[in-house]
């Protein structure tokens, strides 16, 4: 696989590459530094994040972006176009397989490995403000974690497209189980968590449906109170360590 193709996988929404692209954003954060230098000690900081309702049954090949096709010539897309994602792993058997590039052969393994009735599961490890892993699990029981972040991926794409966590938490959209107390002290946290999501380069796989106009107000409602939020924290942070 050439660099140039490796760097087409790396921003696909959501594969192993991304994960692991997210994973390093947060590990070379300074700001998660300075918020999250006492996430996770004494306690389990470790986060799966659930992304449910994948549309694969109403995808087809033909309507993935053009890096996830990169490498098809046209005659084979017009053939294959109307196969949907969930059937791909079995229409392209281990026989058909090495013909595709190496890129499709990758998202399709990742789609027969990765996904679980419609789910992923993506396991963050996080102490002190670090990130010490990023992983696909298989599901929830493979990882003892302190917290679990569910939602759609409908959601989750608004979120890496830069959509506030805390708006989604108010709308119901996005669920967070854990302990409550420890959710809201470091409830900026986890709103910068989905902002370096949103640094990732990214490109979907799935169309992604528009925010309704009360969904949208609530999104610009709280974008600059959690500005504010997350400044004053990370401030007083900094000022405790100094002490």
């Amino acid at each position: 696989m050439n660099v140039y193709v490796v760097l087409l996988v790396m921003t696909l929404y959501p594969t192993e590459q991304w994960l692991d692209e997210y994973g390093r954003l947060l590990d070379e954060s300074d700001t998660l530094d300075d918020l999250a230098g006492s996430w996770g000690r004494g306690f389990n900081g470790d986060i799966l994040l659930v992304i449910s309702e994948l549309p694969l049954e109403e995808t087809t090949l033909a309507e993935l972006p053009e890096p996830a096709l990169a490498g098809i010539p046209e005659d084979v897309r017009e053939g294959i176009g109307d196969v949907t994602l969930a059937d791909a792993p079995e229409t392209f058997g281990e026989a058909l397989r090495p013909s595709l590039p190496a890129q499709v052969r990758e998202l399709l393994y990742q789609l027969e490995e990765n996904v679980d009735d419609g789910t992923l599961y993506a396991y963050i490890g996080l102490e002190g403000g670090d990130c010490t892993g990023v992983e696909v699990v298989g599901g929830p029981e493979e990882r003892d974690v302190g917290f679990e972040v569910s939602a759609s991926y409908s959601t989750w794409r608004q979120i890496v497209d830069g959509r506030p966590v805390a708006s989604a938490l108010l709308t119901g959209d996005l669920d967070v189980t854990g302990n409550h107390v420890r959710q809201v002290r470091y409830s900026a946290m986890f709103q910068l968590l989905g902002q370096i999501a949103a640094d990732v380069e990214t490109t979907h796989l799935f169309e992604g449906s528009r925010s309704s106009p009360a969904t949208a107000l609530v999104d610009e409602a709280v974008r600059q109170p959690a500005f504010i939020q997350r400044t004053a924290e990370r401030q007083v942070s900094r000022t405790l360590n100094l002490l």
